[in-house]
């Protein structure tokens, strides 16, 4: 799709409003239950989450440098924002909301200035592990934190986890019958509706409907209104609360506790906003690029502005994100439309709202927490490597142990440590005399500095047909000195080629750093640029997995390992085509621009085979991605791509899709709705390029592959047809014969 027919911001946006409208009005009823109760997971008055909110999407549209990411209150930062005011307010929440205030206009000015200074690009420094471990620790610090409310315990809210876990014992001696079945039922509802196997059922805003049980509940046990949301019977004059500025300068004792607070929620922040921004760029249906400091830029406006209005801090949000592409939100004036249906109900339903009960709300967080901390996001990381996982939970155990900031801090030295550790000599090289002891220092401390060293080695520009194409060679790549490779790749002229050589003289390739260069690997597809990534083929791959650590070691790579049981069904039935056949995991490229191999995140291929076949160059193999709205959980499937060799013009731009699958991802498709065309098909719905030429007869000799293939998914695009069945896992010996049997079928209708 050409960048020209994607929506746009501005006032270019506006003509899409009714799409906006539409997906503004459903983020709206899941952003009110959510801000507030991330309000009150954050020790404020409820009513400052909606403030929040309104603030964020008033002024994000204007500024921002996203699409579709809906900004907000997070519930991420719940936690910290808690601790701060218990710290600023010598443990008074009520004394310590307006000096809070005072802090998050101060994030907002630092994350201005930090945007002007292009500082979103040194958030490649930060682990991927670290930060996913930080996203975890919250989820346990909200979930750990909701419980009381939950059974009906109002006691004060501890500042620090080891109190909170010790406090729950007195928290079931203070439990109240009706709180603690509202808020169960409640959660219950939470967890079956988000993941119901009806797709009707799932597409049910849960909160909303948590929430109106809640008060339904509230009215049936006739909860007081301690048990209950409070909101003020004035919300101009009780209900916007000004920072306290003077206070704070005039308590130089502050001052520290300020300072802490300001540099705690900019790195939350910043690491949360820029996560977020990514992963909402993943699932864009018109796979458009925010722009990561025009973000943080307009989310320091948004906070400066919040806090004047006794607001929250403002950040992209995940869950409403998602909200807002599934209902078909196309740019930031959904985020707007957003806010001005949260005034109108904050205006005309403040009674009601005022009636949903602590419990409700509480049930909503937990499950929120439970997103960010459940067991498949562990099993994610193990997947990835074994290295991984143990920064993984020392970086929770230290948040849990610490706070945010300092929990951060120890997980990017314990990742420094790992590194250290796996680039350093083994003990029984120096007991055997083969190193002496000051030897494994120098190396030691040579590895280390590598750490943070420019991982360019050699930079060599040639020409290569007209155009300017340049060989980096690289050593040792690690997430601590990716800067100086990003800035030299970013400096690159868009016409060009890129060749990356990943040298014997480099020791290791982090988690972080495979990351990467898959990412700029994808982008360079996307912009049309050839782009090479060669030596990886002498580094040992600590996991089969195509993001995992990699450290150089020819010997272990040239040792044979036994095939699985898969990959030896598979190297058999690419033998018997003469194909070409490799099992290892990577990262999957969508050479040709598939809607499909589009969708979701962490999109992986193995067991692939490649070569000629039926007049087709084809291209099967086993693939995993993960999608919305379970990040988590793998799909897979064994996919074939066909290629008919010389014309492919006569193949018309479809997609065959067994009833609603990825009906929303079809943007630029129009489906079919001619008797003459689609009598036949019984379940499968039809939809074609919009810019398709007349190719009536062709779409009918596609069709006719379904008689021998019912519930198969089919899509061409570009001279090429990928096909999958959506319905399976992994394909059998029979099922990888059927999909080869396309090829000669696609040929014939060609």
């Amino acid at each position: 799709m050409q960048t020209d027919n994607k929506p746009q911001n501005g006032l270019a946006g506006l003509r899409h409003w009714r799409y906006d409208l539409g997906a503004g009005l459903q983020v709206a009823l899941v952003s009110l239950p959510l801000s507030l109760g991330i309000a009150v997971a954050s020790g404020a008055p409820p009513i400052t989450g909606v403030i929040s909110a309104i603030i964020a999407g008033l002024i994000f549209p204007f500024l921002g440098g996203a699409y579709v990411t809906i900004s907000g209150p997070a519930a991420g930062l719940a936690p910290a924002l808690l601790a701060g005011m218990l710290l600023l307010g010598g443990g008074d929440l009520a004394a310590g909301y307006p000096l809070l205030l005072v802090a998050i206009c101060l994030t907002g000015l630092v994350q201005i200035v930090l945007s002007m200074v292009n500082a979103g690009r040194f958030a490649i420094f930060l682990p991927v592990t670290v930060v996913e471990a930080m996203l975890a620790a919250i989820g346990i610090m909200i979930i750990v934190k909701q419980i009381p409310p939950l059974l009906g315990d109002l006691a004060p809210l501890s500042k620090d986890m080891l109190g909170a876990i010790l406090a729950l014992p007195e928290s079931l001696m203070r439990i109240e019958a009706p709180v603690m079945a509202t808020g169960l039922i409640c959660l219950f509802l939470m967890f079956f509706l988000n993941q119901a196997s009806k797709p009707w059922l799932r597409r049910v805003p849960a909160a909303l409907v948590v929430a109106v049980v809640g008060i339904a509940l509230g009215y049936a046990f006739n909860l007081e209104a301690r048990f209950l949301i409070g909101m003020p019977d004035n919300i101009l004059e009780g209900g916007i609360t000004p920072p306290a500025f003077e206070t704070v300068w005039q308590r130089p004792e502050l001052w520290g506790g300020v300072i802490l607070i300001v540099i705690t929620l900019t790195l939350i922040d910043g690491i949360e906003s820029l996560a977020t921004i990514a992963a909402v760029d993943k699932i864009d249906p018109y796979q458009r690029k925010s722009q990561a400091n025009t973000t943080l830029r307009a989310m320091g406006v948004s906070n400066m502005l919040s806090s004047f209005f006794g607001g929250l801090t403002i950040i992209p949000g995940g869950v409403k994100s998602r909200v807002n592409i599934d209902a078909g939100g196309r740019t930031l004036w959904a985020n707007f439309y957003n806010a001005v249906f949260l005034i109108l109900f904050l205006f005309m339903a403040k009674d009601l709202i005022s009636r949903v009960p602590l419990a409700a709300i509480g049930a909503i967080l937990i499950y929120v927490g439970w997103r960010l901390c459940e067991y498949r996001v562990f099993q994610k990381t193990y997947a990835i490597g074994r290295d991984q996982i143990v920064i993984f939970l020392v970086t929770i155990v230290a948040i849990l142990a610490t706070d945010l900031l300092y929990g951060i801090l120890i997980g990017i030295a314990s990742e420094i440590a790992m590194l250290v550790y796996l680039l350093s000599p083994s003990i029984r090289t120096v007991l055997t005399g083969r190193l002496t002891y000051s030897q494994s220092l120098v190396h030691l401390q040579r590895n280390l500095f590598d750490l943070f060293r420019s991982p360019v080695i050699k930079f060599k520009q040639e020409e290569h047909n007209g155009l300017p194409h340049y060989q980096i060679t690289l050593g040792s790549v690690v997430c601590f000195n990716l800067l100086p490779l990003d800035k030299l790749l970013q400096s690159l002229p868009q016409q060009c080629t890129i060749t990356l050589l990943a040298s014997e003289s480099g020791h290791i390739i982090d988690h972080t750093a495979m990351e990467y260069l898959h990412q700029f690997e994808e982008a360079c597809l996307r912009d049309g640029r050839t782009f090479r990534l060669v030596g990886l083929e002498n580094y040992y791959q600590f996991m089969p997995h195509s993001l995992s650590a990699r450290m150089h070691d020819t010997k272990l790579v040239k040792e044979k390992a036994r095939l699985s049981d898969r990959a030896q069904l598979m190297a058999a039935i690419a033998a018997s085509h003469h194909l070409d056949f490799n099992e290892s995991t990577s990262g999957t490229l969508n050479l040709h621009n598939f809607v499909y191999l589009r969708r979701g995140d962490m999109r992986q291929e193995s067991n692939v085979m490649t070569g000629d076949y039926a007049g087709c160059h084809v291209k099967l193999f086993d693939y995993s991605h993960t999608a919305a709205p379970d990040y988590y959980s793998e799909h897979r499937h064994t996919v074939i791509i066909l290629r008919p060799q010389g014309v492919t013009a006569g193949l018309p731009e479809l997609v065959l899709t067994p009833g609603n699958y990825l009906e929303r991802y079809l943007v630029g498709f129009e489906e079919v709705d001619a008797p003459e065309i689609t009598a036949g098909l019984r379940e499968h719905r039809l939809y074609v390029r919009q810019d398709t030429p007349d190719s009536l007869g062709m779409i009918r000799k596609i069709l006719a592959l379904l008689d021998r293939h019912p519930g198969i998914y089919i899509e061409i695009h570009d001279g090429a047809m990928l096909a999958f069945c959506p319905d399976r896992d992994l394909e059998t010996a029979e099922g990888i014969e059927a999909l080869f049997g396309l090829g000669s079928l696609l040929c014939r209708a060609e």
